[in-house]
């Protein structure tokens, strides 16, 4: 009986420890790589897909901005935008230091606010 007790209790240490791991090595690999792998000097403003396998989207690179089609086997810069489209950027350590709940509510916040825009259109 004591030995059961024991070896649950054992079990339940090393499962806490082997996420607590998990946890601190997934916050080292992502200062490693930075947040999710991104460019520091380009980023996807907006996408519209347009296909099964097209799409269309606008990329910023350091102020310019591009509107870009995309498919299966081209990829094809259609027009560099005049008027830059307005959007927040922000940085690899702004986006590190938020919450999981703060980044959840932003990220269900922007998509909520696209749907309205695509409504009103």
């Amino acid at each position: 009986m004591v030995q059961d007790v024991i070896s649950v209790v054992f079990a339940l240490i090393a499962m806490i420890a082997v996420i607590v791991l998990a946890y601190y090595a997934s916050r080292w690999y992502a200062r490693r790589v930075g947040v999710f792998g991104g460019a520091k000097h380009m980023k996807v403003v907006d996408r519209l897909v347009v296909s099964r396998n097209g799409s269309i989207i606008i990329l910023d690179l350091d102020g310019e901005q591009y509107m870009v089609g995309i498919s299966d086997s081209n990829i094809q810069i259609m027009k560099q935008l005049e008027t830059p489209i307005p959007f927040e950027r922000k940085t690899a350590a702004e986006i590190q230091k938020m919450s999981f709940g703060k980044a959840l509510k932003t990220v269900i916040q922007q998509k909520v606010n696209a749907d309205e825009d695509d409504d009103r259109n």
